[in-house]
């Protein structure tokens, strides 16, 4: 079985979030949107010895306008079996039969473990307990035993954080030494260091014969595999092979950390032989190098059971599945959990998404809101112009991307499901007229989908944007940079691809700018200077 889903209602940093959970779920969201949160009601509910858990005060929901405690917390963990009915004949999960419930919309059996917490005047009342499919309370006398029971075969291990791993056989050393900074480990090896290096190697190696025995061979990978992880490394047939042969230092170090790691969330606890536990990291990138985390996660990602992440790296969301990431948005107190339904997706959809924004923009999946532009000019220009006009684009979350060469449709869509707002600016000529209804349309789907108003469209009057700066107050540069004698009888086109065939449409555009900064402001085309104010608002929706 395996965590299918999170509900919690007035828990720390969280009004309200629903979260569903795959195997691999890599959560993005900015900065007290709950990411923290999640994993701390997880962690609460799943990872002590002392369950099941009692909340305290600190554990309620404080509103940010006044400063008033939720009087009620209450978080749903739901497990769901693998394969429908696996349950029912499962020597192992049968043990857990009293819970178990059978939904009949999609012949899955589920458990439905609720957490409730009430404030009081005197103190914290908690209350533990599982529900039908119908959210009626199942009563039973044991909840508390089959409380822990579902905690020892689905342990929560929280790789960040120290703990105390008395009682455990097997390699022994202070603690202190477990949590030592991974950039301390990758430093020079004094002869004490090499000792700690080689007790990791052992450790890892003892969880994995005791704990993790069915470490997953190598497969085959298919095409839609390869677009969905580029550059994951995978194929780790025998740990123990690779544990004792590797020449490598810096990978030695690094299985060493990951087993220091493991006997630390490890804290002691009974796991049973075929646990399979629930992974928490917290931003495993923050003190690696970029090659480091590359692999690092690799080989994390070969151990069996859920894995639960949060990060800011655009390149270790780049070795996951799109399907995988769980982006949270906080609108109004209430947090939304936005998927990708990989099922609207073709595979070439997918291809063209992995390359131009996953490889080579990988950062755009943490921005609140998408300027879709046709081509490399427009990149050029529009940041340099917003930020004449007062705005910062980055700094609001906003990110440029070209979609000549992708296609806006992979794009708009995948933003929809991702729950990042996109404003598109097409040319107006026929292709562009054409992008535009396109994209109408989509943006029209995805208002009858969620309700959201997530999109924008601006449609230039000219046929590209070189024509329409020339007719908006930049015909002198054009001239100036075409260097002709004489262009009084000559047509706007002539003297425009005269410009760009001695500069490029990019130092055009970048001629234009330092023209524009010299003007200031009010030399920025009226229609630019709205289209600024609508992106930056649709930014600022999530800010």
């Amino acid at each position: 079985m395996f965590l299918e889903q999170i509900d919690i209602t007035g828990f720390r940093g969280i009004s309200r979030l629903s979260v569903r959970l795959g195997q691999t779920t890599a959560l993005i969201g900015e900065n007290a949107w709950g990411k923290s949160s999640l994993l701390r009601a997880l962690w609460s509910l799943m990872g002590h010895d002392a369950l099941p858990y009692q909340f305290v005060a600190e554990d309620f929901y404080r509103a940010a306008c006044d400063g008033a405690n939720e009087q009620e917390l209450t978080i749903c963990l739901t497990f769901r079996e693998h394969r429908p009915g696996i349950s029912q004949h499962s020597h192992r999960l049968n043990r857990l039969s009293a819970v178990w419930t059978h939904h009949h919309l999609d012949m899955f059996h589920r458990i439905h473990y609720i957490a409730k917490a009430r404030l009081h005047a005197d103190g914290v009342t908690s209350e533990h307990y599982f529900e039908d499919a119908h959210g009626t309370r199942v009563l039973d006398d044991s909840s508390d035993e089959l409380v822990r029971l579902l905690s020892s075969m689905n342990p929560v291990l929280r790789l960040r954080d120290s703990r105390s791993i008395s009682g455990l056989s097997g390699p022994t050393t202070d603690t202190d030494e477990y949590i030592e900074d991974i950039s301390d480990l990758l430093q020079d090896c004094t002869p004490e260091r090499q000792q700690h290096i080689t007790e990791g190697v052992h450790a890892a190696e003892y969880l994995l014969d005791r704990y993790f025995m069915n470490v997953p061979h190598r497969t085959k990978r298919s095409q839609r595999d390869i677009i969905n992880q580029p550059g994951v490394l995978h194929g780790l047939t025998d740990w123990h092979d690779l544990l004792r042969n590797m020449d490598n230092d810096t990978m030695q170090q690094m299985l060493s950390r990951i087993g220091h790691a493991l006997l630390s969330a490890h804290s002691g606890r009974d796991l049973e032989s075929e646990a399979r536990p629930i992974y928490i990291l917290e931003d495993p990138e923050s003190r690696l190098h970029p090659t480091m985390m590359s692999i690092a996660w690799g080989l994390i990602q070969q151990l069996p059971g859920q894995k639960i992440l949060t990060t800011n790296s655009g390149d270790l969301l780049a070795t996951l599945p799109l399907g995988q990431i769980r982006r949270l948005v906080r609108i109004n107190n209430t947090t939304r959990s936005y998927l990708m339904d990989e099922n609207r997706f073709s595979a070439d959809d997918l291809r063209k998404i992995t390359f131009h924004v996953r490889i080579n923009r990988p950062m755009s999946l943490f921005a609140r809101c998408w300027l879709l532009v046709e081509g490399e000019t427009e990149l050029w220009l529009l940041s340099e112009l917003a930020q004449l006009c007062g705005y910062h684009l980055p700094g609001e979350g906003v990110r440029i991307i070209e979609y000549a060469q992708c296609g806006y449709s992979p794009l708009i869509k995948l933003a929809n499901d991702l729950g990042i707002n996109w404003h598109m600016l097409a040319d107006g000529d026929e292709a562009g007229v054409r992008y535009i209804h396109g994209a109408r349309r989509l943006l029209t789907e995805e208002h009858q989908r969620s309700e959201r108003s997530g999109g924008g469209l601006t449609l230039l009057p000219n046929r590209d944007i070189e024509h329409f700066l020339y007719a908006h107050g930049f015909e002198d540069v054009y001239r100036r940079e075409a260097a002709l004698r004489d262009m009084r009888n000559l047509p706007v086109n002539k003297i425009i691809d005269r410009a760009v065939s001695r500069r490029s449409k990019p130092g055009m555009a970048l001629a234009v700018i330092e023209e524009a900064m010299q003007r200031g402001a009010d030399s920025v085309p009226v229609l630019l200077q709205k289209m600024f104010d609508r992106v930056v608002d649709l930014a600022r929706q999530q800010a």
